[in-house]
């Protein structure tokens, strides 16, 4: 799996080293043509307060400014100070806290699906993130990503005139997920319970997802969702304006 990840085609894979000796690493995943992701950033500990995360990090924005890309975005615990600091050193600025909560599949019967004509009001109140995959990742939400999670049957929503809505993904683990969630209040709560009922129809163990905010934590617990986990992901963001003749620093060794 880590083969897979350091030569898949979605970015560079940078590598600090000394006498031979690799010290330490760092992606930079473009996850389109605005947009990369900092990822996999680790140094030996024999080598750390030396200056390599850093290097490791001014090379990574370097070579995102040299590919034109206009954002810059990462994630990590929210226990996790040191990055905290490389964060604020490095001018990202903290977009999102996400906070998973999940809750096990129950009978009853799931919320309505979205209808093409929901598709701008589902994109106002589940923006302005997407979550990518299983993990702590996040993208920019499209009308495309709305309109394509809609025409799959994906699009959940709640409330007259839709005033919650939720994306679902692939499920993963025995779980409904949750990629993108908007709304408050009853809607919110009606919406979240259904999830739970349509986790039960597909024979799944429960219903997941990451809230942003604490209406719509409020609205989980309600919902009877609990988060296994006391820590949150904070969510990082650089915006770039590419330097001309610019091009990436070397990396420091």
């Amino acid at each position: 799996e880590f083969d897979r990840w350091v030569t898949h085609r979605t970015g560079p894979f940078f590598i600090a080293e000394s006498a031979g000796r690799i010290v330490g690493m760092g992606k930079l995943t473009v996850v389109n043509e605005d947009e990369g992701w900092l990822e996999g950033g680790r140094v030996a500990p024999h080598w750390r307060r030396r200056g390599i995360a850093t290097a490791l990090i001014a090379h990574r924005i370097a070579v995102a400014r040299e590919r034109r890309l206009r954002v810059l975005r990462f994630s990590t615990g929210s226990d996790n100070t040191p990055i905290h600091r490389a964060a604020r050193r490095f001018r990202f600025r903290r977009v999102a806290v996400m906070w998973r909560h999940e809750a096990p599949a129950t009978a009853g019967d799931p919320p309505a699906r979205a209808r093409p004509a929901d598709a701008d009001r589902v994109a106002r109140l589940v923006g302005p993130f997407i979550q990518q995959g299983h993990g702590w990742e996040w993208r920019t939400l499209t009308a495309d990503d709305v309109l394509a999670a809609e025409r799959r049957g994906r699009v959940f929503v709640a409330g007259r005139g839709v005033q919650a809505a939720a994306i679902l993904g692939h499920p993963y683990n025995g779980s409904l997920m949750v990629i993108a969630l908007g709304g408050r209040g009853r809607a919110m709560r009606e919406l979240l319970s259904g999830l739970r009922a349509e986790a039960g129809r597909r024979d799944l163990d429960d219903a997941s997802m990451y809230v942003a905010n604490a209406a719509q934590g409020r609205a989980a617990r309600s919902a009877g969702y609990r988060p296994p986990w006391s820590g949150r992901a904070y969510l990082f963001e650089r915006r770039l304006t590419p330097r001309a003749g610019s091009g990436p620093s070397p990396a420091r060794r």
